[in-house]
């Protein structure tokens, strides 16, 4: 410190430009004006950091039981991410789909957040996500906004629409009639009724 002078009473001590790192056994001491020379008084030990906080992996999935990478209405997304070089970070703020969400971690270095879809969020759109985060000494991280390693979940809540295109012939004497409907949309066809 560039501070050497004490007054009787609290003397606040601002240090040098210090590089990044842990110090300790630092000491400070006092000479009064008859070269009486205080006890040496110990600096607590203390860390500087002042590197930008990174994320090293954010992910997100869906729980669709058929794809995770599509989700549908009440499908829950949840969104992975580590902090890099397993550094400590404070609970950071996350959206998923434009809504905030709690994280969670237990070493606040690996976290997650989950979001249920719901019939209001926007359709047929890859679901967004943003980080807020800094680091325990307060550096702020860039907000992040994508994946780490390209994974993507595309919300379709939109119930498929289907039309009759030729319908059975009514009467029939064919034992393996054909049928013919339309679909706005590709998928997995299911028999239902009586039609057995």
């Amino acid at each position: 410190s560039d501070n050497t002078t004490a007054v009787a009473g609290n003397n606040p001590i601002t240090f040098n430009a210090l590089a990044e790192g842990t110090y300790s056994n630092c000491k400070i001491s006092v000479t009064d004006n008859t070269s009486n020379t205080s006890d040496n008084l110990s600096v607590s030990s203390f860390t500087i950091d002042i590197t930008t906080p990174t994320l090293s992996s954010v992910t997100i999935a869906s729980n669709n039981s058929d794809n995770t990478t599509l989700a549908k209405t009440d499908d829950v997304i949840t969104l992975s991410f580590t902090s890099a070089s397993a550094e400590a970070i404070k609970t950071p703020s996350v959206s998923i789909a434009g809504h905030a969400v709690d994280a969670s971690s237990g070493d606040n270095i690996t976290w997650s957040a989950v979001y249920p879809m719901a019939s209001t969020d926007t359709d047929n759109v890859s679901v967004s996500l943003n980080i807020g985060f800094e680091d325990l000494a307060g550096n702020p991280g860039i907000a992040v906004t994508s994946t780490t390693n390209g994974s993507a979940v595309l919300f379709d809540r939109t119930l498929p629409t289907l039309n009759e295109i030729t319908p059975v012939s009514t009467p029939t004497a064919d034992n393996a009639s054909s049928y013919t409907f339309s679909s706005d949309e590709a998928g997995t066809i299911t028999y239902g009724g009586s039609c057995s």
